[in-house]
């Protein structure tokens, strides 16, 4: 069974989400479905897809409708939602749950400071829910639950309001209810299920380099990332590059491929790892190094491949 994590960077294949008409060009498009294709996952989880029908239009235009697709609503303010791919031929069914109207249990300073002065409990200020979603796939076998996959892609370091510098406590705050619910479906299940969590976590999650936002996620899981299991040295870990006003380069890994204990040691290195773009001609492409090269790449991410021996499962 092989996993594919791939944040597709704004794929509006249909008018954007106010309406502005801003679409993926076709080419990088056509670049993401072969990059799709090479790669062959089973189920493929996609980050900052423009809805469903920009997601059915790709499978439909660019991938011979080989796919079926899955994609619920979040709470993305952009219209980028997390979907997934699931080739036809799979031998398993599925179901797709949405935790949208979860709560995060988390409130910016300001909105605590005002709520102390509301005494009407209707009148203060509500938790904040997911900044997109935890969008759940169950897969079944026999009719029974086999493996879930909770695809995230939490809160970015844009602070537009000012209130929350790089976004770090409501990313926090989002990272502890995401560790919650894996533990709640690992307890229900009776640790019996696999839980894979995947996602952009926009930011360094690394185990032993991790930012603190993400302490909870080594501190109360037995989650580890699949790069990690294969022993990838951590120069060859980046998975997003940002280019300054001054060209400067930095690179990072925002994109992570979580496995439970039970799956580590299932994983094939051989075909598991971040998945470099490809020319036309099948020739890997090195990491960018000037602006102009990021910038002609179909998306600003690179997959994550995890390919495991499910025989053994």
């Amino acid at each position: 069974m092989k996993l594919c994590l791939f944040n597709v960077e704004n794929l509006f294949l249909l008018a954007g989400p106010n309406g502005d008409g801003f679409k993926k060009p076709h080419d990088k498009t056509q670049w993401i479905a072969r990059t799709i294709r090479e790669i062959d996952a089973d189920v493929t989880m996609l980050c900052e897809v423009g809805g469903l029908e920009s997601l059915d239009l790709l499978n439909k235009k660019y991938l011979n409708a080989d796919y079926k697709t899955a994609l619920l609503k979040g709470n993305s303010n952009r219209g980028i939602e997390m979907g997934y791919l699931i080739k036809k031929d799979f031998p398993f069914d599925f179901e797709h749950h949405s935790h949208v109207n979860a709560s995060i249990e988390f409130n910016y300073s300001f909105e605590i400071i005002e709520n102390k002065k509301v005494l009407s409990e209707e009148l203060k200020i509500p938790p904040h829910k997911f900044s997109r979603d935890i969008s759940e796939l169950r897969i079944l076998k026999d009719n029974k639950v086999a493996m879930i996959l909770l695809l995230v892609h939490l809160k970015s370091k844009w602070d537009r309001d000012g209130v929350d510098w790089n976004g770090k406590e409501r990313r926090k705050a989002e990272l502890k209810a995401l560790v919650k619910t894996y533990n709640r479906l690992r307890s229900e299940f009776d640790h019996k299920v696999p839980v894979v969590v995947a996602g952009d976590l926009n930011g360094i999650a690394q185990k032993g380099h991790q930012e603190p936002e993400f302490d909870d996620l080594y501190a109360h899981t037995d989650l580890e990332d699949v790069l990690e299991l294969i022993n990838l040295p951590h120069e060859q870990r980046h998975s997003f590059f940002y280019f300054g006003k001054d060209n400067t380069r930095e690179s990072f890994q925002l994109d992570y491929i979580l496995l439970p204990s039970e799956l580590h040691s299932l994983v094939k290195k051989e075909e598991s790892g971040i998945y470099l773009f490809r020319d036309e001609r099948g020739v890997p492409l090195s990491y960018p190094q000037e602006s102009y090269q990021r910038y002609a790449l179909p998306s600003d991410h690179y997959p994550v491949v995890a390919s495991l021996n499910f025989l053994s499962f």
